[in-house]
C-alpha cells in the first residue's frame, strides 16, 4: 500500500494504481476523456492534468503511478484554467447538437462542460465540417463531428477485441476515425466502441433514436447468452420496455466487455414476443383458472396413479431457486420421475471459448446450477429424442414444457410439437409466444422472462451470480415460483369427490 496526497488530504491507496482510479475510488473525480481502466495509457485528451508537488509542470494523471509520498493537487488555479482550456480546445469542431444526439443525458462533453466549461467561447474560427451519419458496418454509425480523438475506440479494436478495424487518419483538424477502405466492422464485440465512446460520436445502431436515456430504469442481471455470464445493466423504460443491454465492470467474469450476440438477448423480452394472456387452444382464459386447470389435470393422472404419464421438459435457463421449487414440486410432491432436457452434461463437458474472447459453446446461462439441482433431488434427465420417441408410442399422456424466451428453444420445440398426438394434453409455461403457438391446442400459461427474474445462476467458472431484474412487463405473467406455488395451492384443494368421500367417512 502507498500513502498519497490529494488536495491536502492523505489516503492509502495500492501501490501502483493508477492516479485516476485511486482518486475516484476515494470519491475525487479527476476529468477524462481518453483514459479507460480497460484499456492502454494514451495520454490524448490532457483532461486530467493535475500539479504534481516538486513538479514545475503540470501532469497527466492518467500516466501516473501511485507511490508512496506522491502529492498532487486538483483544485488548484492553474489546474482548473488548464481544463477549461482543454475542453474549449475539444468544444472548437463539435456541431454542439446535443437536442438530436443519442449520448445526451450521459456525455462526458455535457458534464464537463457543465463543471468546468467556459460558458461563453472565445473560438471565432469557422467550425470544420466533417461526415456525419457514416456506417460503420450494420451495428455501429459514426458521426465524424462529435468525434473528439480521444482514439478509446482505436485501443479498444487493437488491443481487446484484436480486429484492428479502426484508425485515425489525416492530420491536424482534418483528423478522423474510420476505417481502411471504408470496409465495415467485423467481430462480434463492435458495440463496446459505443459504450466506451466518451460522446456521441460512435453510436449503436440498434439503440439509435429510440429512447432518451434520462427516461430510462436500469436493473442489474446476467446475460442469458452463453454460460459466461456476463454481468449486464438492463435499461428499461418503467418496467414496460427494455430498450438495451450494456455490460457491468465485473473482473472476474467479463471485466468491463459483452459480446453484440448477448446485448440482442432483450428483443425476445419485449412485448412483441411475449404470451401476454393465459390461453387454452389459442382462446384467452383467466390467469387463476389456467392454473385450476393444470392443477386438475395433473390431480387426476396422479389419483389414478398414472404419473408415469407426465413428462416435465425444462431447459437450463431458469434460476437455481425456481429449479429447487420445479423439482420440490414436481417430484417431491406430485412424485413425478420422467424429466427430459437437452444433454446438459455434454454441454458443460464441451464447453470452451469459441470466440478467442469471452462468448462459449454453451448456449444456456445456468448448466452448472441445473446439474447441481437434479443432483440434489436424485433427476436423471432423458434427451429429446427419447422424448420425441415416447411422444410419438403414445406414452405420455400429459407434456408439461416449460421453454424460456430463447429462439433456440423454440427451433427444438418444433419437432416435438409435430411428434405429440391430439389425445396428449400439453401445457405450457412460457414467455414467449412463438412455443404456445407451436402446440396450438395447449394451455399457456404466461411467465415472466428472464431479464425480470430475480435470483441466483451458476457460470461456466462455477460463480454464483445474482439477477436481480424485480420488474414485471406482462401484468398477467408469473414467475416459476409463482406459478408451483399457486398450482400447489390448487392442488390441494378439495374436489368434489374429495368432499363425498369425507361426508361418507
Amino acid at each position: 500500500m502507498a500513502k498519497i496526497t490529494i488536495n491536502e488530504k492523505e489516503f492509502e491507496v495500492e501501490d501502483g494504481k493508477n492516479l485516476v482510479d485511486a482518486a475516484e475510488e476515494n470519491g475525487i473525480e479527476i476529468p477524462h476523456y481518453c483514459y479507460h481502466p480497460g484499456l492502454s495509457v494514451a495520454g490524448q485528451c490532457r483532461m486530467c492534468v493535475v500539479e504534481q508537488e516538486g513538479n514545475s509542470k503540470l501532469q497527466i494523471a492518467c500516466n501516473m503511478q501511485c507511490k508512496d509520498g506522491l502529492k498532487v493537487s486538483t483544485e488548484s488555479d492553474r489546474v482548473k484554467d488548464a481544463v477549461k482550456w482543454n475542453l474549449e480546445f475539444h468544444l472548437i469542431n463539435h456541431p454542439i447538437d446535443c437536442p438530436i444526439c443519442d449520448q445526451a443525458g450521459e456525455c462526458g462533453l455535457q458534464e464537463y462542460f457543465m463543471e468546468h466549461g467556459k460558458y461563453k467561447s472565445q473560438m471565432r474560427e469557422q467550425k470544420v465540417l466533417k461526415e456525419k451519419v457514416v456506417p460503420l458496418g450494420d451495428k455501429i454509425t459514426l458521426d465524424k463531428e462529435r468525434c473528439i480523438l480521444c482514439s478509446r475506440c482505436v485501443r479498444f479494436t487493437q488491443e481487446v477485441s484484436k480486429t484492428a478495424d479502426l484508425a485515425i487518419f489525416n492530420r491536424g483538424d482534418r483528423s478522423v476515425i474510420g476505417t481502411v477502405n471504408n470496409e465495415p466492422m467485423k467481430g462480434n464485440y463492435q458495440v463496446n466502441t459505443v459504450d466506451i465512446c466518451p460522446v456521441g460520436a460512435l453510436t449503436s445502431t440498434d439503440f439509435r433514436f429510440e429512447q432518451r436515456v434520462w427516461f430510462l430504469e436500469e436493473a442489474e442481471s446476467i446475460c442469458r447468452g452463453c454460460s459466461t455470464g456476463c454481468n449486464v445493466n438492463i435499461h428499461h423504460k418503467a418496467g414496460k420496455h427494455i430498450y438495451r443491454l450494456k455490460p457491468r465492470y465485473n473482473a472476474d467474469v467479463n471485466a468491463y466487455w459483452m459480446c453484440d450476440e448477448g446485448r440482442l438477448t432483450y428483443k425476445s423480452a419485449n412485448f412483441d414476443k411475449r404470451l401476454n394472456a393465459a390461453r387454452l387452444g389459442g382462446v384467452k382464459l383467466p390467469l387463476r383458472e389456467a392454473v385450476q386447470m393444470l392443477a386438475a389435470e395433473l390431480k387426476t393422472l396422479v389419483a389414478m396413479e398414472q404419473q408415469d404419464e407426465i413428462a416435465v421438459l425444462l431447459f437450463p435457463t431458469e434460476t437455481n431457486e425456481d429449479l429447487e421449487t420445479v423439482f420440490k414440486t414436481l417430484k417431491g410432491d406430485l412424485e413425478i420421475n420422467a424429466f427430459y432436457s437437452i444433454d446438459v452434461q455434454a454441454l458443460i463437458d464441451e464447453d470452451e471459448v469459441k470466440d478467442e474472447l469471452m462468448m462459449r459453446n454453451d448456449p444456456y446461462p445456468n448448466s452448472r446450477g441445473f446439474v447441481k439441482g437434479m443432483k440434489a433431488h436424485k433427476i436423471e434427465t432423458k434427451n429429446l429424442q427419447s422424448l420425441k420417441k415416447d411422444l410419438e408410442s403414445g406414452k405420455i399422456g400429459h407434456l408439461l414444457i416449460i421453454a424460456p424466451e430463447d429462439p433456440q428453444v423454440t427451433d427444438l420445440l418444433a419437432p416435438l410439437s409435430q411428434a405429440t398426438s391430439p389425445d396428449t394434453f400439453v401445457s405450457l409455461l412460457t414467455p414467449q409466444t412463438a412455443a404456445a403457438d407451436l402446440f396450438a391446442q395447449a394451455l399457456s400459461i404466461p411467465c415472466i422472462s428472464h431479464y425480470e427474474k430475480k435470483g441466483c445462476m451458476i457460470n461456466f467458472q462455477g460463480r454464483e451470480q445474482q439477477l436481480s431484474g424485480g420488474f414485471r412487463m406482462i401484468k398477467e405473467s408469473l414467475s416459476l415460483d409463482e406459478c408451483f406455488r399457486l398450482l400447489l395451492e390448487e392442488y390441494k384443494k378439495p374436489t368434489e369427490i374429495d368432499r363425498r368421500k369425507g361426508a361418507q367417512q
